[in-house]
């Protein structure tokens, strides 16, 4: 990897000879001033790498060295912080179903029970820190700026796009929940009061997790390894949607199909909006909802997440289109005025003052 700052070793000084002052001490004890037309030692800096003035989303981790050894070794691991984080709670929700005498399906049992459901998305939703992390140790930019490129999450824009979007995903999952109905499930009531509760607090997370391990990180990595904007822009939305579709270990080529087009579409969402936000909204509302129509149904959980060779159609064409349609429309929003920017230097400086 390369190192961002080069460390010499100072030559010594030769020592003065007697009777006279040190080097660079005049003889009444007064340091003398710079020599004319000599240059200042750099400062050194400390703390994260300034976020680049006047940049896509993507390319903000993109400079000259397109350190892709750097950017492998960061993709290894999200990856492997994703697989660590969720064996890790699986551990976890296999104890306490394990105290509780539960047959859940991490016991190899056929009960998905809510410990099941809780480990399996805080998992995921640990992969917003540890994005931020990654970022940070290898390549010097603060975590923060991978809410949006103001370097904040946008309230604003998470709004707006939230009454949009939930109304047009609530009727869209209602009516394709009714051509892909699942076999019934058994389901305790106290299970379905805790799921309910499990699912809209954590659901969020987990898909804000994926939202900022892959349209966030991976988008930024792979966009870093182009040279052009737009050899960057290819790369960084092919690369996270294929990783994407890889994470979701599905073998239907209709299904992977569904994850490709998710991955992509979310990718250009977030170059053209200029953060996560709309992308965290279609994934949580989407991921949410399924959940709920499962549970309002008392669909078996585990069928649900079947992902083998048949579990899919080419029914699953229909979330494509729709999320193409939102891609389309968010673009034709922002013709105008192009993908959002960071700050410009001049703009950086004034903010604290607009405060």
């Amino acid at each position: 990897m390369d190192r961002e700052e080069d460390r010499s070793t100072p030559t010594p000084s030769p020592e003065p000879a007697e009777g006279l002052p040190p080097t660079g001490i005049d003889p009444t004890g007064h340091a003398p001033s710079a020599p004319v037309g000599a240059a200042a030692p750099a400062p050194r800096r400390r703390g994260p790498r300034p976020v680049p003035p006047g940049v896509e989303y993507h390319r903000v981790l993109a400079d000259d060295r397109r350190r892709i050894w750097r950017g492998i070794a960061a993709l290894v691991l999200l990856f492997g912080g994703m697989l660590a984080f969720s064996f890790g709670f699986t551990i976890l929700g296999s104890l306490v179903d394990m105290a509780l005498g539960r047959p859940s399906v991490l016991l190899g049992g056929d009960e998905f029970t809510p410990a099941t459901q809780a480990s399996a998305l805080i998992g995921l939703a640990l992969l917003v820190p540890w994005s931020m992390l990654i970022q940070r140790w290898l390549y010097g930019v603060k975590g923060a700026s991978l809410h949006s490129v103001l370097s904040v999450f946008r309230p604003a824009v998470f709004g707006r796009a939230f009454l949009v979007i939930l109304p047009i995903w609530a009727v869209y999952m209602t009516v394709f929940s009714m051509f892909t109905p699942m076999p019934e499930g058994v389901w305790r009531p106290s299970d379905l009061v805790l799921m309910f509760g499990i699912v809209l607090l954590l659901t969020p997370l987990q898909s804000a997790g994926e939202e900022y391990g892959f349209r966030g990180l991976a988008f930024r990595v792979a966009a870093s390894w182009g040279k052009g904007p737009r050899t960057a822009l290819l790369l960084g939305v092919a690369v996270s949607g294929l990783l994407f579709m890889l994470a979701h270990f599905a073998l239907d080529p209709w299904l992977n199909l569904y994850y490709l087009t998710f991955g992509v579409t979310l990718a250009l969402i977030t170059w053209r909006t200029g953060g996560l936000e709309v992308a965290v909204v279609v994934h949580a509302v989407n991921n949410t909802i399924a959940f709920l129509l499962t549970l309002v149904t008392r669909s078996d959980l585990v069928e649900g997440m079947d992902r083998s060779v048949g579990a899919g159609s080419a029914i699953m064409l229909v979330p494509c289109v729709l999320l193409i349609l939102i891609t389309i429309v968010v673009w034709a929003r922002t013709r105008e005025t192009g993908p959002a920017l960071t700050p410009s230097e001049r703009e950086t400086h004034e903010a604290p003052r607009e405060r």
